[in-house]
């Protein structure tokens, strides 16, 4: 879910060439990627992609053919999965368990219908991702030769970490939640491809990848980190609840008015509402997340044959497509090697 001020930071949202991705460092939020591929790669139907016995492949398809066409740019691409959440993000996770729920219903009333538009709409609403996915994804990112962290607690807050301390080069999320744990920049639409539907509108748009400096942020809306965490509390985070008729506009004018969030509370309840949560406990979980300066990182070896073994054979994928697939990225491996002995002599 990540926080909703996206509209306030629209300045700051900069395209961005994958082509300065060459030789750098890439951390992704990998529950982030794989809950993308698992609610957009799907069947006109709304069904994830599935094998001949039934098992979801949609995670398969969206690493191998996404991320290696990102691996042809740089092959240093660690995916950071999630440890133990904090306990208050229980209540959020369990408010998308209630949604997820009621679009299974929804779901299964447009299957009777022969409702194509709602089983594919809610389809991805009932969308989830269990520990089978993630193991399946893990062996996957090894034999892709790539690398993967699990994190002590929010995957964000690592990689923000690694990245603002030189050890990575790019967060990749589509969640904002990592300006707030710290990453110098957020860089989004990296692992999506072609148009995205706009919620509840018959309308698409072009998805291109974007970056988000955090410094363009502070100084275009002129706020400082703390600031912006109080903005963020006011209009709702993972870990609490949005204070009711605080829309990104009116929290951002009472950050600028006020210095403290003492004052800003104060106001609020001179009009008549209340904070229903301790924002020191929410502040502390950015300012200090559970986190490791020393990530143990599985790096994974490029395996032709482990990579046909899993899509061919467990995922169910045609040969002739992921073959090709292999023989064109290994071609291109091959020009770029060649071409960086090449510069090396001059």
């Amino acid at each position: 879910m990540g926080i909703a001020f996206s509209g306030l930071i629209d300045s700051c949202k900069v395209k961005f060439d994958l082509n300065n991705l060459k030789n750098k460092r890439l951390g992704f939020d990998a529950y982030n990627v794989l809950f993308q591929f698992v609610t957009t790669i799907r069947g006109i139907d709304g069904e994830s992609l599935k094998n001949e016995r039934g098992e979801v492949t949609s995670h398969y398809s969206g690493l191998f053919y996404r991320l290696m066409n990102i691996s042809k740019y740089t092959t240093d691409i660690t995916l950071v999965f999630d440890g133990v959440s904090h306990e208050l993000k229980g209540k959020t996770k369990e408010e998308r368990r209630g949604r997820r729920e009621v679009a299974k219903e929804n779901y299964q009333k447009a299957f009777d219908e022969g409702n194509l538009q709602d089983m594919h709409k809610f389809a991805r609403q009932a969308a989830t991702i269990d520990s089978k996915i993630i193991n399946e994804s893990k062996e996957l990112i090894l034999a892709m030769g790539l690398s993967y962290i699990d994190a002590p607690g929010e995957a964000e807050a690592q990689i923000s970490y690694l990245t603002q301390n030189n050890l990575l080069d790019y967060t990749i999320s589509q969640d904002y939640d990592c300006i707030l744990f710290g990453s110098p920049h957020l860089l989004k639409n990296v692992a999506v491809s072609g148009k995205k539907k706009i919620p509840h509108k018959n309308v698409y748009v072009e998805v291109n990848p974007e970056i988000i400096h955090a410094e363009c942020i502070y100084t275009k809306l002129n706020l400082t980190y703390d600031k912006l965490l109080w903005l963020s509390i006011l209009i709702g985070t993972d870990f609490n609840e949005k204070v009711q008729g605080i829309g990104p506009q009116t929290a951002y004018k009472l950050v600028q008015k006020y210095n403290s969030f003492e004052e800003i509370e104060a106001y609020l309840k001179e009009k008549g509402k209340s904070i229903p949560f301790n924002y020191k406990e929410i502040e502390d979980i950015f300012r200090n997340p559970n986190i490791t300066s020393s990530p143990e990182i599985k790096k994974g070896v490029f395996s032709r044959d482990a990579i046909e073994n899993i899509l061919i054979n467990k995922a169910g994928f045609s040969s002739d497509r992921v073959k090709n697939q292999l023989d064109e990225y290994l071609k291109e491996r091959e020009e770029r090697n060649k071409q960086r002995t090449i510069n090396k002599w001059f």
